[in-house]
């Protein structure tokens, strides 16, 4: 039987009820950079991006078994998009429209990590916010941690976001 190692840490809830003006474009070296949404995403490839950008901060929450991960990927609202560079992902964000009347949620944001420190963050986000309030929403919310990237919740509160909330959980380790 394998033990699991739990993590201790605070999450912060966060929320944006406007949506900020256009701010990012992409880094100039990486002009080619495309956000597309997928539909019907494969599992082995949202298996690949959660676990590539997730496996640093200990994402856990989308470890399911085949027809658990479809059913939530393929719930009314969630919508996939990825980020390319030249063709290679880059990174990715999913939103839920449709958990929470006139909100959606940025479920998972983030870069892989070949491409973070390159200035897309930034990009990224402004990216999944669009997205997001092109749903219809009226709010848009996300939540981060302290496994997250450390720059993570900065960028977040300089974009506009404002902290709702906050609570300590356990979580398990990724120990690879």
């Amino acid at each position: 039987m394998k033990i699991v190692r739990l993590l201790s840490t605070v999450v912060t809830y966060l929320e944006l009820r406007a949506a900020p003006p256009r701010l990012a474009q992409p880094p100039a070296a990486h002009a080619d950079a495309r956000v597309e949404r997928v539909r019907n995403i494969p599992l082995s490839f949202y298996r690949y991006l959660y676990r590539e950008v997730g496996r640093a901060h200990h994402w856990t929450s989308r470890n399911l078994a085949d027809d658990a991960l479809l059913s939530e990927l393929r719930h009314p609202g969630i919508e996939v998009h990825v980020l390319t560079i030249g063709g290679a992902p880059a990174g990715w964000f999913e939103l839920d429209a449709a958990r929470k009347p006139g909100e959606t949620r940025i479920v998972h944001f983030g870069l892989m990590p070949d491409f973070q420190g390159a200035g897309l963050a930034r990009f990224l986000l402004g990216q999944s916010v669009d997205a997001a309030f092109a749903t219809g929403a009226r709010t848009v919310t996300l939540e981060t941690n302290e496994l997250d990237h450390p720059a993570a919740l900065r960028l977040y509160r300089e974009f506009g976001f404002t902290i709702t909330g906050t609570r300590s959980v356990s979580t398990p380790a990724i120990d690879d």
